[in-house]
């Protein structure tokens, strides 16, 4: 087991991860009704198929910051879905909740293990959610994947930039990208999709979606900036 420096514990708050309860109401949803109820109320979505890509599009920084760590750090969280909880401030009108991880465990991963440590992370933290959500909801798994993508592409085109890790970096935006990765979540990498041919630097400039996020559908929004503009 592996503890974390000060320094790294700083690094995932900007993933919105926390370690302490810091006086806000931490939450935890033992059903599926329970996180669309709460969902809903916190956007205003009329449909629980909004509500569930909003929820995604901040659950994302979560998933994001397992990726991160494992990139730059070659650490892996050693707890699950049950051992985080939401800290959410109920005077925050944008709705940009923190995640709690109840368990602060942390394992080594080597090169080697590096593939398998990917795997688990989607695994766990992405198709486990997203196969229940999006069946439950009636949304297409490809816009919750993107809704993750959004911010993991950031996250590796920053991590790009730091030259002492950018081998290593690149080696695991690679297998994101192949098949063999996702073998028993999706047929084919959805990251794939949305990057297409493009490197992460480009796909970066400008940002564009494959999948409409439904935020239009929230009353008083409009479509995002990076929007297809299609099928909305």
């Amino acid at each position: 087991m592996h503890n974390l420096t000060p320094s790294i514990e700083k690094e995932l708050q900007g993933y919105r991860i926390s370690f302490r309860d810091e006086a806000k109401v931490s939450k935890t949803f033992n059903h599926a009704d329970e996180l669309i109820q709460y969902a809903q109320a916190r956007t205003g979505a009329e449909t629980s198929r909004v509500a569930i890509s909003m929820w995604f599009r901040r659950y994302a920084f979560f998933v994001t910051a397992q990726l991160y760590m494992l990139s730059k750090h070659r650490l892996i969280w050693e707890g699950t879905l049950q051992d985080f909880g939401v800290l959410d401030d109920p005077e925050d009108e944008h709705w940009l909740p923190n995640f709690l991880l109840k368990t602060n465990r942390w394992s080594h991963v080597t090169e080697k293990e590096s593939p398998s440590a990917l795997h688990s992370i989607l695994n766990s933290f992405g198709a486990d959610a997203i196969r229940f959500f999006s069946g439950t909801a009636k949304i297409s798994k490809l816009v919750l994947w993107e809704n993750i993508w959004s911010y993991t592409v950031w996250m590796y085109s920053e991590l790009l930039k730091q030259t002492d890790i950018k081998t290593r970096v690149e080696k695991d935006i690679e297998m994101l990208l192949e098949d063999e990765v996702w073998l028993n979540i999706e047929t084919r990498s959805p990251f794939k999709r949305f990057i297409g041919e493009k490197s992460v630097p480009e796909s970066m400039n400008p940002y564009k979606r494959v999948t409409c996020c439904l935020y239009y559908r929230i009353d008083g929004q409009e479509k995002c900036a990076y929007c297809p503009n299609k099928n909305c």
